[in-house]
């Protein structure tokens, strides 16, 4: 389940086609291959790639990736830290924002499913300081106890935003993860050092309402300080095999070591899936949001 996909169902979703009223909706997905007319794909690979909402999906091979065999872990953290949440995290900490040791470090959406690993992602990459934006007191507990935060500001004091991030940032901010835009955005772009870099993952805050924009006054700060800001998408990288190996086997060392942690939100049934997919709105849930199908469950389980 990605906050994304809710862009689809625009009339212009901004990339990608819209999805028609009654048309099947598209996203990530992982499944066992059934039947191939590809050589390099045989029946019986487990494959993640960008399909539909439905019990059968049918491509061409270069649609798919194939899964690593053995597993190495259960398939659902190929839906998380070792799929494209992992790669959209460590692609827009290290390669967009391009972080350097000792950065003050400012993640929105901290304890969500991206912005958890990217929190992490900062301190592993020898961040001095990093802060996240979250929404109630327990997200913001959960992203310092955790995910590693210096520190969690909630959003719902959105009275107090300003001075909160002028009080964790006397020094100023050198990377933004953006996940959220709208006025926290505006109101982070305010305290920009020199130099500073902005990598814009998302903005969860104008889905569905269209407004994605941050505020004139605060894009003129990008002037005055010389900074960057770029948007991205995981799917930029995804072709490019000996990057993305590269970023899955730094991500799996620091699994493997105990330095990373990631939670995952399973939920069961075909059925469960619009639900669930409102949950990304309303926070009612924790982690990385997955539905697994399963036709022996009769109705729903949340």
């Amino acid at each position: 389940m990605d906050p994304t996909i809710r862009n689809f169902m625009d009339e212009d979703p901004g990339y990608g086609l819209p999805i028609p009223l009654g048309g099947v909706v598209r996203g990530m997905i992982i499944g066992e291959v059934m039947s191939s007319k590809a050589e390099q794909v045989v029946p019986g690979t487990m494959v993640w790639g960008f399909g539909s909402w439905s019990d059968y999906v049918v491509g061409p091979a270069r649609q798919f990736f194939a899964l690593p065999t053995p597993l190495a872990y259960d398939l659902p953290v190929y839906a998380h830290a070792m799929g494209t949440i992992g790669l959209t995290a460590y692609y827009g900490m290290f390669d967009i924002a391009a972080l350097r040791a000792g950065d003050q470090v400012l993640v929105s959406g901290a304890a969500g499913a991206v912005g958890s690993l990217a929190g992490q992602f900062a301190r592993l990459g020898g961040a001095g300081k990093v802060v996240g934006i979250a929404g109630g007191a327990e997200k913001c507990l959960r992203a310092v106890r955790d995910y590693g935060y210096d520190l969690c500001i909630d959003y719902k004091q959105l009275d107090s935003l300003s001075s909160s991030l002028k009080a964790a940032f006397p020094n100023g901010i050198d990377v933004i993860f953006e996940n959220v835009g709208g006025a926290q955005l505006s109101l982070a772009l305010q305290y920009l050092n020199k130099h500073a870099r902005v990598a814009l993952c998302g903005m969860i805050d104008g889905y569905g309402n269209h407004d994605r924009q941050p505020s004139k006054d605060a894009l003129w700060n990008l002037v005055i300080k010389s900074a960057r800001l770029e948007g991205f998408l995981v799917s930029n990288i995804l072709n490019h095999k000996h990057r993305t190996d590269a970023m899955l086997a730094q991500i799996h060392q620091w699994i493997t070591s105990g330095s990373l942690r990631y939670d995952l939100d399973v939920r069961f049934g075909f059925a469960c899936i619009p639900r669930t997919f409102d949950c990304l709105f309303s926070g009612q849930h924790r982690g990385r949001l997955v539905v697994q199908l399963d036709d022996a469950l009769p109705s729903c389980q949340l």
